[in-house]
């Protein structure tokens, strides 16, 4: 089963761009970032405020919130960050500082953190293999991933700390 799995995240990677950015996540009328319906993968609201992202995803990734609500909420923060590189840090040091500052012990801290690091690490993909529009291209900031951080494994750990329902998001994260 595991890797029937992971054959298929390559194989979504492969014919429809890096999963975690590329692939929207089905959340229904669930609260998330402002974001435009479509078909394509990137829907941002163009109007939505960039300085109120980081509050704004920090506080729909309350405890409780879904598993596949965090994952789409932080899709979108990916895919807004790309516009000023400063924001993915951002967002991943807030991310990062609530596993150290005492919510550590919480499975789905590690896993936000770790899976917005692998989020960014393909929004960056994005930029890298030549994704986007020549517009796209030049208003996408993130073109590295952030250094240091392997987002796998924190999500494995969420996952032994017992997680639950995060077990996809590693498909999703296969390279």
């Amino acid at each position: 089963m595991k890797s029937f799995l992971l054959g298929l995240a390559l194989a979504a990677a492969a014919f429809g761009g890096p999963p975690l950015i590329c692939q929207r996540i089905e959340i229904g009328n669930a609260a998330s970032l402002p974001w435009k319906g479509g078909d394509g993968w990137a829907g941002q609201d163009p109007s939505y405020d960039l300085k109120r992202l980081t509050a704004d995803t920090l506080a729909l990734l309350a405890p409780g919130t879904p598993v596949a609500v965090r994952m789409e909420t932080l899709r979108r923060a990916a895919i807004y960050a790309a516009r000023d590189a400063r924001l993915s840090e951002q967002i991943a040091l807030r991310l990062t500082a609530r596993v150290l500052d005492g919510d550590g012990a919480q499975a789905e801290a590690w896993f936000d953190a770790g899976y917005f690091v692998e989020t960014v690490r393909h929004a960056a993909a994005i930029y890298q293999y030549n994704m986007l529009t020549a517009v796209e291209k030049e208003n996408w900031r993130v073109r590295a991933g952030i250094a240091g951080v392997d987002g796998k494994k924190w999500v494995a750990r969420a996952i032994r700390m017992g997680g639950k329902g995060m077990e996809p998001a590693v498909a999703r994260m296969a390279d």
